[in-house]
Formats: structure tokens, sequence, C-alpha cells
């Protein structure tokens, strides 16, 4: 018969164990920041990790593999994506032993002390038609080198730009243009890998200007639904936009691959609707929804893990004046508006 001493101690022990359950939970849900460096000045990477840290932020993504920003993000718990330059896509994809060394040289020797989430293989190489017969068989060569290294875990996948859509309103008739689309869905599926959804930021801007998009419908700000799609309702154009992609998968095949947003955000400066009030105010409401784990009307309930492009404004952009100020905090470390990163 068990004591009353011993229900004790297994009462604390289950005690402990939910505890630690629902902290890691929370944990697994905080947002992400994309971790751009092309500025002329930045702070030290160790600061980076610091502010980060700080701000409750626990997800970055790199676009290539900074050693050094990797070296400084060691011991912080912050999850990482790290990309695969456009630019090394074709000796990866033509060299397997290429695709060891890149592993070998850049996941290697931080995946015991940091946590590397995922390793994105380019970044919106559809809108590149010279590198996309370079795509597949680059993130086939970097899974083998992630599995000749016993690192599966850390799942292997590529950023898509939502130029790759043919159609997306409403959400159901969402559709691809590229071909090559359903061969990298077989690839995630027989890996257990996810899909990496579109960048909702500037696009978000330009239909909120040019096509009459409600501003509010945009900023989340629509109290009421505004589209209803075959008894979906939608009051924001972010859930209505990842839903186009989740039918768009689930129209070649394979409706049960997850999906993260890699990129979402807001620009302050650059056109009559990228102000400073707008990017807090979409960047605070995307945090909330993000927290809120009501996911989209295609997958409700579920949490959409999402990285707010950018950490920090990036003056040597090329583009639209707008591609230089999407981020939360100039590189002095100062908010450019407030943020809150707390559920």
């Amino acid at each position: 018969m068990v004591s009353q001493k011993e229900n004790k101690k297994r009462y604390a022990l289950a005690l402990l164990i939910v505890v630690s359950i629902l902290i890691n939970h929370a944990d697994g849900e905080t947002i992400g920041v994309c971790y751009g460096m092309l500025v002329d000045s930045m702070p030290s990477k160790s600061d980076v990790v610091n502010l980060l840290k700080s701000r409750n932020i626990g997800k970055a993504r790199l676009y290539e593999a900074n050693r050094d920003a990797l070296e400084a993000l060691k011991g912080s718990g912050i999850e990482v994506i790290v990309g695969v330059g456009n630019t090394e896509l074709q000796k990866i994809a033509g060299d397997q032993a290429a695709a060891n060394g890149w592993v070998n040289d850049n996941i290697v020797p931080f995946a015991s002390s940091v946590t590397i989430k995922y390793i994105a293989v380019g970044n919106e190489v559809y809108a590149n038609k010279e590198l996309i017969n370079y795509l597949l068989p680059a993130m086939n060569n970097i899974q083998t080198a992630m599995r000749n290294a016993n690192l599966q875990n850390i799942k292997v996948s590529t950023p898509h730009a939502a130029s790759v859509l043919s159609n997306s309103f409403p959400p159901f008739s969402g559709k691809v243009l590229a071909l090559i689309w359903a061969a990298i869905l077989k690839f995630l599926s027989d890996n257990g890998s996810l899909f990496m959804g579109p960048s909702l930021s500037i696009l978000q801007a330009t239909l909120a200007t040019r096509n009459s998009i409600s501003l509010d419908y945009a900023l989340f700000r629509s109290t009421n639904p505004i589209v209803n799609d075959g008894g979906r309702m939608y009051n924001n154009l972010f859930d209505a936009m990842v839903d186009s992609f989740i039918f768009a998968m689930e129209k070649l095949g394979y409706p049960k691959i997850p999906i993260v947003i890699t990129e979402s955000g807001w620009p302050s400066a650059g056109t009559d609707v990228a102000t400073v009030d707008n990017a807090g105010t979409y960047n605070n409401n995307l945090i909330k929804h993000v927290f809120s784990s009501d996911g989209t009307p295609k997958r409700p309930g579920n949490t959409i893990e999402t990285y707010i492009f950018a950490l920090f404004n990036e003056n040597m952009k090329s583009g639209s004046e707008e591609e230089r100020h999407f981020g939360l905090f100039e590189t002095n470390k100062n908010p450019v508006y407030p943020v809150n990163f707390s559920p």
C-alpha cells in the first residue's frame, strides 16, 4: 500500500512534469524575427543575441550561415533557421561533397549548442529562373548530408514567395504556377518537413493601396468577417493568404504538410500606407494573432509559427524604398516603434 508521503512525492513529480510541459509549449510558440545584415553599421552579434533575449524573441532566421552569429547564439536557447544562400545552390546541387562540406562547416560545429530548427535552402528561388532547376537537387543533397551527419532531426525546406501562386483569392482558389512545386512538396512529405510560406509583407502593403483592399483587413483591425469563402470567414488578409497556400498544397495531394511563415511584416516608410503607425499596428496585431493559437479558418486551433521581417532597418537593401524600412529596431537597438513580444 502506497503511503501518504509517497503519494505527495508522486503528486509533486507529476506537477513538475505538467509545469515543464506548459513552459516548453509556451517557449515553442514565441515569435521569431528575420535577422538580416544588409546594413553599413551593425551591433555586435552578442549584442543582437542579448537584444533578442531581452525582448522575449525566441526564434531567429539567418539568411546565410553566418558563423559569428551562430557562435553568439550558442547556449542562448533561441531557435534558429539557417539559410543556404542562393549563390551556393548550383555548387551544392551538382556535388554531394559540396553539400557535405556545407553541413560539416556550418551546422555540425554548432548543432550541440545552438537550437538549429530548420535549414532553408535558397530564398524565394522561384523568382530567379536561372536557379530554379538547382533547387530540388540542392535540397536533396543537403538532406543527405544532414542524414550523414546524423542530424536529420533538423528539417530541410525552402522559403517561397507569394508570387508562386497564380491565384490566391478567394483562398479556396489557391493555385501554384511552378510545376516543380509538386516535387518539392513530395520532398517535404517524404522527409517529414514543413512548407516555408510566403512573404506576407510588402505584398500586403501593395495590395492595400493598389487593389482597394481594406487597410483594416490587412492590419488585423477588422472586427467582422470581410471574406466568406465557402463558409470560412476571414477578417484578416494574413489568414486568407496562408490558407490559399494550404489549399494549393491540398490540390496537389498534400493536405497535411505543416506551414511556417518565414517572413511577414510592414514597412514604416516608403509609401503612403508605409507608416510607423501602420507598421506598429500590423506587427503588434500579428504577434497577438500568433500567440492566440487561433490558427486560420482552414486550420483552426493551430499555432502559425511566424518570423517577422525584419529585426533591423537595412539601408543597404536594393529595390523600392520601403524595402529598407521593415525593421523593428534601428541598428543602435532603439525600437522604431513599441512592440510587445509577450503573450
